[in-house]
């Protein structure tokens, strides 16, 4: 264990979030870029997610609604499903969307739309 615990608190946190799904994932990054991924761990889920400001599930809708905005589809799949993983109502995540589509354009809707289309078939 490090000597602040927080590698090992991002590693609960992001088990806790993405469940056995998120473990390949976290790997291949690990492989590829070892320094990122520790900062990644450490940074985004040992301090970042340690956070008591807000429940996870509302973290999860504020990470959807900037990930539809930017258009960022993959990585919207990758938190529907830790959305779903951590009780959200899928109706929740069928709501940002639609707020999205107002405020950020269609495209990026139907970007996010087409990402809950793999994670549905997915689950």
């Amino acid at each position: 264990m490090t000597s602040d615990g927080i590698f090992e608190k991002g590693m609960a946190n992001r088990t806790k979030v993405f469940g056995a799904m998120g473990e390949d994932r976290r790997k291949r990054y690990e492989d590829a870029c070892p320094d990122f991924a520790r900062f990644m761990m450490e940074s985004v889920y040992g301090e970042l997610y340690e956070r008591k400001g807000i429940s996870d599930q509302n973290r999860e809708r504020v990470i959807l609604a900037i990930l539809c905005t930017l258009g960022r589809d993959r990585e919207f799949e990758h938190h529907a499903h830790a959305a779903l993983n951590l009780g959200m109502p899928r109706e929740d995540i069928e709501e940002i969307i639609m707020v999205c589509a107002y405020y950020a354009g269609g495209p990026n809707a139907l970007g996010a739309t087409k990402a809950m289309i793999n994670v549905i078939q997915e689950r």
